[in-house]
């Protein structure tokens, strides 16, 4: 490989993030900031069924590319579909006739679709492991657990010749979600500011517990009059009876109500969003809405939702149990107390006195 590769003589490039949302979220800055270069560069991008959604539509990505994740899932039950969806995908990428293929996850699973689809120059970018260093050439960019991920995979941009700042992610939200938001939310009586809050996160131990969620919400009504507006995905339904259990007060829930756009608007236009660890904060900071995010064992100087370090509440660094590099008991998420978000919400909307 080249010391340095000219994308000014490229005119194909695929992005290998094919997940989690929020990773998606974090890595998409990387195609705005190369379109923003090589206006001429066809950009594609491999990522999952269940998060691709986020990237549909981007003004930075010329061809999304969908990976079927239950059928290529290793326990896939139908072989054959499993050939399918394998040989399918492959021969879409391969008709793209990419040049270049940039890995930002740095996993098999990524790395994979850069041989498969036939891709000549393969980069890693990203924290190579699973034996990717045998797929893919690394790039010389050092890997600083102090910086943001946001900034580190635009390390990437800026070795590939394009200026990284300022910071864009490059996403989209149709105006018929914003409408069918509009009407679910007047269903539910909300027709102002409201404040969304999303208790789920993809593991166990990122969830704040759901009993602090409903006296939150409850709080939030009662003592500012503010409407809370619940959202999540089909999967978190048991938390949506767990908080028509536990609330005082009647619940307003979109949770398994809407498509990912839909949830994209319902964060977006809240006031404030609260949440764990979880891809919605990124949603938000995205679109630079306020977001109150409750770490535990995570980093939020490196994982947070970007440019809202000051909204994270975390309370890793009194924990003398575990160990300093990774942590054990979990326990430390809820040490958050609900008088401490409802702190930082306060915080978070104090330019609008009007709202409490």
């Amino acid at each position: 490989m080249p010391n340095h590769l000219d994308l000014n003589r490229i005119e194909r490039l695929l992005i290998l993030k094919i997940s989690s949302m929020g990773d998606i979220v974090h890595a998409s800055p990387v195609a705005a900031a190369l379109k923003r270069a090589f206006p001429h560069l066809r950009i594609g991008w491999v990522a999952e069924d269940r998060h691709a959604g986020v990237l549909d539509g981007s003004p930075a990505i010329d061809r999304l590319h969908v990976i079927p994740y239950k059928q290529l899932m290793p326990l896939a039950p139908q072989r054959r579909s499993w050939w399918q969806a394998l040989l399918g995908l492959s021969r879409e990428i391969r008709a793209e006739r990419y040049q270049v293929a940039l890995d930002l996850q740095g996993l098999f699973k990524s790395a994979i679709w850069g041989v498969l689809g036939g891709v000549p120059i393969r980069l890693g970018a990203h924290r190579m492991r699973e034996g990717t260093h045998l797929l893919m050439k690394r790039l010389p960019i050092p890997d600083r657990p102090d910086q943001h991920v946001v900034l580190q995979y635009l390390e990437a941009a800026r070795w590939l010749g394009a200026e990284p700042l300022p910071v864009e992610f490059p996403l989209f939200i149709p105006a018929e979600a914003y409408q069918r938001v509009q009407a679910k939310l007047a269903a539910l009586g909300v027709e102002g500011a409201y404040i969304s809050l999303n208790p789920s996160a993809g593991r166990e131990w990122k969830r704040w517990h759901i009993a602090k969620f409903a006296e939150l919400s409850d709080r939030i009504e009662q003592e500012w009059g503010l409407p809370v507006v619940f959202i999540g995905g089909p999967g978190d339904k048991p938390l949506e009876q767990s908080l028509l259990a536990l609330k005082r007060r009647p619940l307003r829930s979109l949770i398994g109500q809407t498509s990912l756009k839909e949830a994209m608007v319902a964060v977006v236009r809240s006031a404030v969003h609260v949440c764990g660890d979880t891809g919605t904060a990124h949603i938000a900071a995205a679109f630079n809405t306020p977001c109150v995010a409750l770490y535990g064992p995570t980093n939020p100087d490196r994982t947070g939702p970007f440019g809202q370090r000051e909204r994270v509440l975390s309370k890793r660094t009194l924990c003398r149990q575990c160990p300093p590099d990774r942590c054990v008991r979990r326990e430390c998420l809820q040490w958050i107390t609900v008088d401490e978000v409802l702190d930082q919400i306060a915080q978070a909307i104090a330019p609008e006195p009007s709202m409490l």
